[in-house]
């Protein structure tokens, strides 16, 4: 068996629906086990991630690299590995395309809350960002929930109308909007991913608005202003996915 899986072969792996199954019965799991991350920073404004975890059978590390810069060159900001080892023999099992798990997981751990929480499930969905986690979120949610509307805002025009492209291919409805916050107003389903260190949702949203934001992953990135936290967190939840998240 090839243990040494390039970024479609790991998407093979890790279809939808099954991942989000397994997701849901991991994450109420006490065995598993998701120590804190390594965040190094690096010159040029870059982090290298070192990010373990466990359960009974297997341990792993995702090991990446985000590289602010490659925006716009062609290269993808997010890059690295996933290796897999067998607690029991200390052998490598498996190494996974690192920037495939990161999209695919966040994106079925967004799809089960949506699943769970969200009051209204069918949509509109706004999309804020258009790159690889925009994507992953559009696939997820399309085969998920019964979605038939997108809309999506982006600072770059050419990936929002890519990713309006591919949600008509996946049978939806979609629009390009200039302003993701008078969007709001239509879609009680919202998913924010961007590398943003400035606010990208301001609000207001409707009563029964599902967020789900997950581009911000350091101290210094912010994708929603602080009113609009405040404003989730007395009239709505706050929900992190495990313990460990909480520091974030």
């Amino acid at each position: 068996m090839d243990t040494l899986l390039n970024a479609s072969q790991t998407a093979a792996r890790l279809p939808w629906g099954e991942l989000v199954r397994e997701l849901a019965a991991l994450l109420a799991d006490p065995a598993v086990q998701v120590p804190e991350r390594l965040v190094q920073p690096l010159p040029g404004g870059a982090s290298l991630f070192v990010m373990p975890a466990l359960d009974r059978r297997i341990a792993i590390t995702k090991l990446i690299t985000f590289t602010p810069a490659n925006a716009g060159t062609g290269r993808p900001a997010i890059q690295g590995d996933v290796v897999v080892f067998d607690i029991a023999t200390g052998e490598r099992a498996l190494v996974l395309d690192g920037p495939t798990v990161t999209s695919r997981r966040t994106a079925a751990v967004s799809l089960l809350a949506a699943q769970r929480l969200a009051p209204n499930k069918s949509g509109p969905l706004l999309i804020v960002g258009a790159g690889a986690q925009g994507l992953a979120h559009l696939e997820a949610f399309a085969q998920g929930l019964p979605l038939r509307e997108v809309r999506i805002a982006s600072r770059t025009a050419s990936s929002a109308q890519a990713l309006a492209q591919r949600s008509r291919a996946l049978g939806l409805q979609a629009s390009v909007v200039a302003d993701a916050d008078a969007a709001l107003a239509d879609c009680p389903l919202v998913v924010t991913c961007t590398p943003a260190n400035g606010i990208v949702l301001s609000g207001p949203l409707r009563t029964d608005a599902f967020v789900a934001a997950v581009g911000a992953f350091t101290p210094r990135m912010v994708e929603l202003a602080p009113a609009l936290c405040r404003y989730c967190a007395e009239h709505g939840s706050v929900v992190v996915d495990t313990p460990d998240a909480v520091h974030e």
